[in-house]
Formats: C-alpha cells, structure tokens, sequence
C-alpha cells in the first residue's frame, strides 16, 4: 500500500539516534510487527518527539521491511525489544535543533486529533506508530517546511548584512 503516511512517536533520546544516523533507518517495536508489513517503499514518515511535543523531521521509506535485533534504540520498557522491524528511510526535511514545530499550535487542525478533547490532543500520539490521512501529514509537512525556508533566508541575508556593518 505505497502512499501510506506514518507517524512515528520517538523519546528524545531515540530521536538523537535517528538523527546521529541521518534519518537512515527507522525501527518498530517488537508489537508493532503487522504495521511493519504494512509499510512500502515510498511511504513517508512523520517523526515526533514525545515529551517536547515537536515534529522535528520527516523521511520517505526506502526499502521494505526486515528484521534486524542489533541494538540500535533504547527500548527502557522492554530490554528484549531492540525495534527489530526496520526500514531503510531517506531524510526530507530535518529541523534544526529548537526549530522542531510545536505540535500543540497545529493539534486543533490536524484530523487524527478530532476525536480528542482539545486539551488533551496528545494522549492521541501515544504509542510509537500512527497512520496518519495524507491530508494531516501535508498539513505538517508544508509547515515544518516554512520553518526550513525561514532559516535559509536568515542565513542568506546574515552574510549581506555582516558585509555592510563592516
């Protein structure tokens, strides 16, 4: 089913991980088997950081799934658990460091979270793996893109305006 549009919930230190490895491999949990057969080459990924409450980064998949029990990602839960189902991923927009996008200014807009009382929209993003409608994923993605533009103006005007203070 290419197309699919995946969010995966990480703890920060899981997401430094990811990030150390350039958004080359995402891994899911031992329980999470059925939705690792479900996820496709071309399938695009929504990371978010639990207890920051961000969307710092989105991929696209880039193999199919196989299993793999290298120890890659804390799993404090379970040590037995290594996220063994794993796909090759490819990063598309990766937020710098205090840049992710706050969850909580997009969670009244985003679908998923409807069912939700709004002020607790993210009890919703607990667990690890969510299938997100391509609609909500777009939302996020075009938003976490401005944030990325935004930087890249900043960094193109800083050398104009460094040459002309000199």
């Amino acid at each position: 089913m290419p197309g699919s549009h995946w969010l995966i919930t990480l703890s920060p230190e899981n997401y430094a991980i990811t990030r150390e490895m350039h958004f080359t491999l995402l891994g899911l949990r031992s329980r999470h088997r059925k939705k690792a057969e479900r996820v496709a080459v071309g399938d695009r990924v929504l990371y978010y950081v639990l207890s920051d409450r961000i969307f710092p980064a989105t991929a696209t998949v880039t193999s199919a799934y196989f299993e793999d029990r290298h120890l890659v990602w804390q799993n404090p839960e379970r040590r037995d658990d290594p996220f063994p189902y794993r796909v090759h991923t490819s990063p598309n927009i990766v937020l710098e460091p205090g840049e992710g996008l706050d969850a909580a200014a997009l969670a009244p807009r985003l679908l998923y979270l409807k069912r939700w009382a709004p002020e607790q929209w993210f009890l919703a993003l607990q667990g690890d793996v969510h299938l997100l409608s391509s609609q909500d994923y777009l939302l996020v993605e075009r938003e976490m893109q401005r944030i990325a533009e935004s930087r890249r103006t900043r960094s193109e005007r800083l050398p104009h305006a460094l040459a002309h203070s000199l």
